[in-house]
């Protein structure tokens, strides 16, 4: 029994150890590339794959640096691409996604091999072999490449998409591209610069977005759309002024589009910069004055650099063009209620005067304008306490008006949770 273990332990040191010198035998550059040969021209093209695929790695350094291997792997996959492409037109069983994917390592190995076989000799002499080979496979699968982008896009693996239609943008001016005989600049260039732009966006990648967007700006017919989707995509890369520039731009372009010009209010409330955001309201004002939302805005603005008085006439406006619009009425009972105490300060030390008795009544009046704005807030938004349930017991509990005040404290209130911004849809689909 013992030494049937020692046999059984010398055999599995002999096994590692002929492993080792198997792994440690250097590689035969010469047979390995006769053999691959052999499969090409036996048309074995996945033998011949599967053997450069094992050989081609980065524990062959000298291999990866040999232009003659990426060419013997640009002839193999196209080998495989032509199999492929058969399928497709016969109908049997094609796989689409896997010829896509031959059509762009053809591409990645194409212009490896250019590279490594235009490196200077010891002599510094620059004498390529393949060039020509390469420029003829190259321009052969070009429309391929744009095939497949839009196949992606269509079934929405927009990362795919990008993919193909980046590989066709970023080499438009590749001199392995430019030097086919046929070669002439496509006219739909701008169109695939948008779908890029597409891709990108809905596949949420922001730094590939801004790569192409200034190419497809190029052409007017989604400039807005592209506009507000450089915008956001400046938001999401922490880039603001990037963002306000799309905006601003956006804003000249299609004026009416909403998106654009709120945004742009938006960036200068958050600065406390209220002229300026007042400025952009007063100038839309004139393309829209019968927008609700602007009156709104510029009534919260007016409010914020003490215009009480114009804000109460914007907010008045506001309710006017939209008779249940509850935010401006909540606004309105918010002012109301803040000049009711202003008017209760001043003459709260004048207890028991004829100007006591006056400021009193006068604050009722203005206590009564509030009751008025915040019950209309309340029939309009029963459900979001928040606009009128606080200004309300403060109103009826200065008006004496008890009924009224007990029925709002025995009231449920739940706070209504902010519901976060739907996100932009997905684009151009």
């Amino acid at each position: 029994m013992e030494s049937l273990r020692k046999h059984i332990v010398i055999c599995v040191l002999l096994s590692i150890a002929s492993l080792a010198l198997f792994a440690q035998e250097p590689l035969n550059k010469k047979k390995t590339i006769k053999e691959v040969k052999a499969h090409l021209k036996a048309e074995r093209y996945s033998q011949a794959e599967d053997m450069l695929g094992k050989v081609m790695t980065d524990k062959n350094p000298e291999v990866m640096s040999d232009a003659e291997f990426y060419y013997l792997r640009l002839q193999t996959l196209q080998g495989l691409a032509t199999a492929e492409n058969r399928n497709m037109f016969l109908n049997t069983r094609p796989d689409t996604a896997k010829y896509f994917t031959y059509i762009y390592r053809i591409h990645e190995y194409g212009f490896t091999c250019d590279s490594l076989d235009r490196l200077p000799d010891e002599k510094g002499r620059v004498r390529p072999s393949y060039t020509s080979h390469i420029i003829s496979m190259l321009s052969a699968y070009r429309n391929n490449i744009k095939s497949a982008g839009k196949y992606y896009y269509k079934k929405n693996k927009f990362d795919d998409a990008y993919r193909f239609f980046n590989l066709y943008l970023s080499t438009l001016h590749h001199p392995l591209i430019t030097g086919a005989k046929d070669y002439k600049l496509d006219e739909d260039t701008l169109s695939l610069a948008n779908l890029a732009v597409f891709s990108a966006y809905n596949a949420a990648k922001y730094k590939n977005v801004l790569k192409y967007l200034p190419m497809a700006m190029k052409d007017s017919t989604d400039y807005a759309l592209l506009c507000q989707i450089g915008s956001r995509s400046c938001m999401e890369l922490k880039d603001t002024l990037g963002a306000v520039s799309y905006l601003r731009d956006g804003w000249k372009t299609d004026p009416l589009q909403e998106y654009f010009y709120v945004n742009l209010i938006d960036y200068h409330v958050e600065r406390r910069e209220y002229v300026d955001a007042i400025q952009i309201i007063d100038k839309q004002l004139v393309a829209e004055p019968q927008k609700r939302l602007l009156w709104y805005l510029k009534g919260k603005c007016e409010q914020c650099i003490d215009s009480v008085d114009v804000a109460v006439d914007c907010y008045n406006k506001a309710v006017e063009i939209q008779p249940d619009d509850a935010l401006s009425y909540s606004s309105l009972g918010g002012i109301y209620i803040d000049k009711a105490r202003s008017v209760y300060d001043v003459n709260s030390y004048k207890i028991g005067t004829q100007a006591f008795t006056r400021a009193k009544n006068a604050q009722n009046k203005i206590y009564k304008q509030a009751q008025d704005a915040l019950e209309n807030s309340r029939k309009i938004a029963p459900n979001n306490p928040e606009l009128w349930h606080e200004g309300l017991m403060e109103v009826y509990y200065k008006l004496n008006l008890g009924k009224e005040l007990q029925e709002l404290e025995q009231l449920p209130i739940t706070p209504v949770s902010n519901q976060p911004d739907e996100k932009a849809k997905k684009v151009k689909q």
